[in-house]
């Protein structure tokens, strides 16, 4: 059943009665958030300015409106609806064959940046970076932007998710080498075989957690990207850590997006193949965040 939303009073009357539509699947909260995002993409209005100008819209800006509402009323996310995402304070494009950037992944990579620029500090060191299932290119173009120095790589699985990437990485005005290759079973070619930093967001959400997610996310985004099997949740994991041993230089970084769930697991998978200074790092929320180790040898 199409949703309509005519427009017979202001910009206002408009824009409540949006929210009042997105309820019925969203918390008001999130109706808010969504309705803000979309009427600043299209209508170039922030929230802060909406109750405080006396505007008419018109026909198509109806139109359009309409059309991305109804979309929203069947879960698809705002993002894939506009085309668009923001992470990192960068833009990026998405569509439904990459995951969505989490604000969560922010933390990653504010956490990567910050102790590589103490790194460069103290030694001058040239920096070769790699992550390991890519995706957006999120995470490679928002460490380019803020480390220019450092030469970046990016590998993932998806010939239609590296599209996107290139295609990010090009938006953004930033050189990431791309390389397309499965980490399971590591039957690639990488020219800078040696790195300072590797990073990796891989698929860590079992099978039987599924029942926890919301629609948005589970009929919409990749599953490819998004899970794994309930008798092998490290399964990414193990195989990231092993390529990483001889892919590290001395004393390389590792760093793991991780679920919250499986922390001490992965630290402990880590200390087992000989990696030092393994350190579990919570999120804003107090959730274990990041495992982040050091290739020893």
């Amino acid at each position: 059943m199409l949703h309509t939303l005519k427009m017979t009073q202001s910009l206002r009357t408009y824009y409540q009665n949006f929210v009042i539509q997105l309820q019925s699947i969203y918390e008001i909260s999130e109706a808010e958030s969504i309705a803000n995002i979309v009427f600043e993409e299209i209508l170039y209005i922030k929230k802060q300015h909406l109750f405080f100008l006396d505007k008419q819209i018109n026909d198509i800006e109806i139109a359009q409106l309409n059309a991305i509402l109804n979309k929203l009323l069947s879960h698809q996310p705002v993002q894939y609806v506009l085309g668009i995402a923001d992470f990192f304070g960068l833009r990026f494009r998405v569509n439904k064959q990459v995951l969505i950037p989490r604000t969560e992944t922010e933390e990653l990579v504010t956490l990567v940046i910050k102790n590589v620029r103490n790194l460069k500090l103290q030694n001058n060191t040239v920096f070769n970076i790699l992550d390991i299932g890519t995706g957006s290119g999120c995470i490679p173009i928002a460490l380019k932007k803020n480390l220019p120095f450092a030469h970046v790589t990016a590998l993932d699985i998806s010939t239609d998710a590296l599209e996107v990437a290139n295609e990010n990485a090009f938006l953004n005005k930033t050189n990431i080498e791309f390389i397309e290759g499965d980490i399971l079973n590591s039957q690639f070619s990488i020219p800078n075989s040696q790195f300072s930093i590797i990073v990796s967001n891989p698929p860590y959400i079992t099978q039987k957690e599924k029942i926890e997610m919301q629609k948005n996310v589970l009929n919409f985004e990749p599953h490819l990207a998004l899970f794994v099997s309930d008798d092998n949740p490290l399964l990414f994991y193990n195989a990231i850590a092993d390529f990483s041993k001889s892919h590290l230089i001395q004393n390389g970084k590792l760093y793991f997006e991780i679920n919250e769930n499986y922390g001490m697991d992965v630290k402990t998978m880590l200390e087992n193949k000989g990696y030092d200074e393994v350190t579990i790092v919570k999120d804003l929320q107090g959730k274990n965040r990041v495992v982040v180790g050091s290739n020893r040898f």
